[in-house]
């Protein structure tokens, strides 16, 4: 896991591939990765349910309510931080 101050962006490594998470002003929290048909549908998978997909920013956008139970997934899904 790697934070950045600046940004307050968190970074998760599934299969070796990026996964950013942004606290955003409202509380909930902004998922973004890179195109990956894998990461795509593991991140599908946790991410569905819990917030919605916001086309503009190709990211998800989590419901503060479901932002720890989204990252605990995400973390333990992890293969590695930095």
């Amino acid at each position: 896991m790697k934070r950045s101050q600046a940004m307050q962006v968190t970074t998760y490594y599934i299969n070796n591939i990026p996964v950013y998470i942004r606290n955003l002003p409202s509380g909930d929290i902004a998922v973004w990765h890179p195109y990956n048909l894998k990461l795509g549908s593991i991140i599908y998978g946790i991410c569905i349910g819990h917030g919605y997909w916001d086309s503009d920013y190709k990211n998800w956008i989590i419901f503060n309510g479901f932002a720890s139970h989204v990252i605990s997934a995400i973390h333990a899904r992890s293969s590695y931080h930095v």
